[in-house]
């Protein structure tokens, strides 16, 4: 047989009692924190998911018992994670709250979920399947993608049918894909998914979104890579992609501006070296300064503001972190999620 896309599976019944949850906040743990129901320990605890990894998005099948899982503002600025979960239940309840939005997933339904987000919700015994898409490979094909945290499309709905018909299915067959087939039904299943959730009209022009995508994503790559450049702005940026000013603003409209954009970045890389217990022997006033703070007090009020405690407590609590073991693909492959640039 010929390459296939990557697969992996876990499950519970590779860890004895005492490791088990532990191996499974490993997995999930940049995505959600998960904890057991009232009258439940850890030790109960039986899970088990497989995941394909399509290059642009991932598909994951979950059963677990019954459990809370949250995503707090603090684990949304430590992980940066910037995608939708597009979640389809063939078994179980979910309560939830999203922000000022409250509902109820049954089985069949489906629902959605802004990771940039915070949420919590309770689970009964579960079993679902989840298509994560980077937002930059989604977001310009929807008219509102802004506004869809929490959104259910009931399974008995012509929408809702369809959706979660199409990821079952795709779920069916992913484990036997080629790379080259799973591009094509990738590229299709985020069509499917803007035409369910609310294609804008400019999701009719196949070329010109994806284009604004990838510019987006590579300016946004670039960020990243320069996080520590004191000339690190507007004009930098300009001068890189030979954008105007316009544009490149257009492009941060929606994080409050390119050097809002900027600083959260700076900051959450600060939050992270912070926290990191290999990074211990490096003062907090060294790695504030390296990232383009030149005030402790206004980078402790900015780093308060962002994920609520101040950096000494930062890294009081990373000091707790307890290193991963082996069983961590969700979490590594979630990271990964790029759009195509194509």
């Amino acid at each position: 047989m010929g390459q296939i896309l990557p697969v992996a599976a876990f499950t519970t019944g590779q860890f004895g009692p005492l490791t088990r949850y532990d191996a499974w906040h490993n997995l999930i743990s940049a995505v959600f924190e998960p904890g057991p129901p009232d009258g439940r320990t850890r030790q109960d605890l039986t899970a088990e998911a497989s995941s394909v990894h399509f290059g642009q998005l991932l598909l994951v099948h979950a059963k677990a018992d019954a459990q809370h899982f949250r995503r707090t503002r603090r684990l949304i600025a430590r992980e940066g994670l910037d995608h939708y979960m597009i979640q389809v239940y063939r078994a179980g309840v979910c309560d939830g709250t999203y922000g000022e939005t409250q509902n109820t997933v049954r089985p069949g339904d489906v629902k959605v979920i802004d990771l940039a987000q915070p949420f919590s919700t309770f689970n009964t015994d579960f079993d679902n399947t989840t298509l994560t898409i980077p937002r930059a490979a989604l977001a310009p094909l929807l008219d509102r993608p802004d506004r869809l945290h929490g959104t259910v499309l009931p399974g008995n709905s012509p929408l809702g049918s369809v959706l979660g018909a199409h990821i079952h299915a795709l779920s069916g067959a992913a484990g036997h894909l080629t790379p080259e087939e799973g591009g094509v039904l990738a590229a299709g299943s985020i069509r499917l998914v803007a035409a369910c959730l609310g294609a804008s009209q400019r999701a009719q022009e196949e070329t010109n979104p994806f284009r604004a995508a990838a510019v987006g994503q590579a300016v946004r790559d670039y960020i990243d890579e320069n996080i520590t450049a004191p000339a690190l702005g507007p004009d930098m940026l300009i001068r890189q992609f030979s954008l105007s000013r316009a544009t490149l603003y257009r492009l941060f409209m929606d994080d409050g501006g390119v050097a809002a954009y900027i600083q959260n970045r700076r900051l959450r890389r600060c939050f992270l070296m912070i926290a990191d217990p290999r990074q211990s022997a490096l003062r907090i006033g060294e790695i504030a300064y390296e990232h383009g703070f030149t005030s402790d007090s206004v980078f402790s009020r900015a780093f308060r503001r962002a994920f609520g405690m101040t950096p000494s407590e930062a890294r009081a609590e990373g000091r707790g972190v307890v290193a991963p073991n082996q069983a961590t693909f969700i979490n590594d492959w979630m990271r990964g999620l790029r759009p195509r640039s194509d």
